[in-house]
């Protein structure tokens, strides 16, 4: 047998044989190409997500909870917040700015209560008196009133109060009153200005007016419950700016455009503003218009020039006139003395109201058992009941100023009277021409109808 020697074992050359230790070419550009296609993958993963997101229907997306929302309000920075207060506060969210102040939603740092934020724009000059002016605000507790929690002038001016979120119509968020279209509800009318009355009343009573009542000043709350803002920072107005006047010219009493004719303001200048909102409530216009600051200041100050009277735009709201004709009485003395007053009127309105509701079905029942009538005496139990109701009717139509309601009724009684019936057919008479003229009952004609109604109902008897 032959010895295997080294030597004896056939060689090759490098370009034939590789090392197995040694990868190939190939082999080492793998783990890339691996890393390049999860890149490929997730890129094309992502395109498909964000291209489902754009055609997703709107009621299928998810709607963020409130406390998500917080916290992406919390990521944003608010452009134009103050550096001075961000020790103190998250801004949330820009809220809106006037010729005066800036408004932010923001989250208190002490306790994470999310309050509202103004910063006036004042110079150091008018800073002496904001306190001053504004503190005032700060002792008026009332559901229809803002609260201020806080006014200050360090770091810089500003004011903390309650933050009122206001209220979701067509998608749109609104916030105040001036944003909420025009005319509103009776119903609406009447509990928007009853809570800014019973607001009003109570910071009279504590000597405060607010003498700048507008629909920009009345927050809302989601309930619609209104709340009045801005206490005190008319006269403020008035010192930042010789253009502004602490006052919308459109709500301003004749005494605020000319002191030296109506004399200075207090608790009625209120009452005109209240007044004016409540107009626009009802009728969806302003009782003074015009194209200029110049054209609305002569119409409010002149006392020959008289706004259309609410039934004139709207015949259902002829109950109210007497109501208008004492809030916007040019001279004070004319109008309503106080807010309990006009809220006296407003409960008689309702109170007759409901009266007259009652009224007609006592009168169809008692017609109906006249005409059922067997006796004698039951003929006259009847019809002394029918005269009784007429008249309780014919009352309560003339202090309702439904002036249409009052004639028919009028007329009725004809049916029921000899001896007056001259007095009762110029009664009718003076009825037409008022609906005729678009002239409101008075009370002195209301007096003449009661003495009236007694002696139909005496003759009657």
């Amino acid at each position: 047998s032959s010895v295997i020697t080294p030597a004896s074992i056939p060689t090759q050359t490098p370009s034939t044989v590789q090392s197995p230790a040694q990868p190939s070419a190939i082999s080492k550009f793998i783990p890339i190409l691996i890393l390049i296609l999860i890149v490929l993958l997730a890129l094309f993963v992502k395109s498909r997500r964000s291209s489902k997101a754009r055609v997703e229907p709107e009621h299928e997306k998810k709607y963020e909870r409130p406390e998500e929302k917080a916290e992406k309000y919390e990521e944003v920075n608010i452009s134009g917040f103050p550096e001075q207060l961000k020790s103190k506060y998250d801004p949330l969210e820009f809220l809106g700015e006037g010729g005066f102040a800036r408004v932010y939603r923001v989250k208190r740092k002490s306790d994470n209560k999310v309050v509202a934020v103004k910063i006036p724009r004042i110079d150091e000059k008018t800073s002496k008196s904001f306190i001053r002016e504004v503190s005032s605000w700060l002792h008026l507790d009332h559901p229809n009133i803002v609260k201020l929690n806080e006014v200050d002038i360090y770091p810089i001016p500003y004011l903390e109060m309650e933050y009122i979120e206001g209220i979701k119509r067509g998608g749109k968020q609104i916030r105040t009153l001036e944003e909420l279209p025009k005319p509103v509800e009776e119903r609406d009318a009447l509990k928007f200005v009853r809570g800014l009355a019973s607001g009003i009343k109570y910071a009279h009573l504590k000597g405060i007016f607010h003498r700048d009542i507008k629909p920009l000043n009345i927050l809302l709350k989601e309930d619609l419950t209104p709340k009045i803002t801005d206490w005190g920072l008319a006269k403020i107005e008035v010192a930042y700016s010789k253009t502004s006047f602490g006052y919308s010219p459109l709500y301003a009493a004749p005494e605020q455009l000319m002191p030296s004719r109506f004399g200075g303001t207090d608790r009625r200048t209120d009452i005109w503003q209240i007044g004016v909102m409540f107009y626009e409530l009802l009728t969806g216009r302003l009782p003074f218009e015009g194209y200029s600051y110049e054209e609305v200041s002569g119409k409010i100050t002149d006392e020959g020039y008289r706004f259309k009277i609410p039934s004139e735009l709207n015949h259902s709201l002829r109950k109210f006139d007497p109501i208008f004709d004492r809030l916007l009485a040019k001279r004070k003395d004319e109008r309503y003395n106080s807010i309990d007053d006009f809220l006296k009127d407003l409960d008689t309105i309702s109170r007759l109201e409901k009266k007259v509701e009652i009224l007609k079905k006592t009168l169809s029942n008692t017609l109906h058992k006249l005409k059922e009538s067997q006796t004698e005496q039951e003929v006259k139990d009847n019809r002394t009941m029918v005269v009784e109701t007429l008249g309780e009717l014919v009352v309560a139509y003339a202090n309702l100023n439904d002036r249409a309601g009052l004639l028919n009724t009028l007329k009725d009684m004809k049916f029921y009277t000899s001896k007056n019936l001259s007095s009762l057919v110029e009664a009718i008479k003076q009825v037409e021409y008022m609906l005729k003229e678009g002239i409101s009952v008075s009370k002195e004609f209301i007096e003449l109808l009661k003495v009236l109604v007694r002696d139909i109902r005496r003759e009657n008897e």
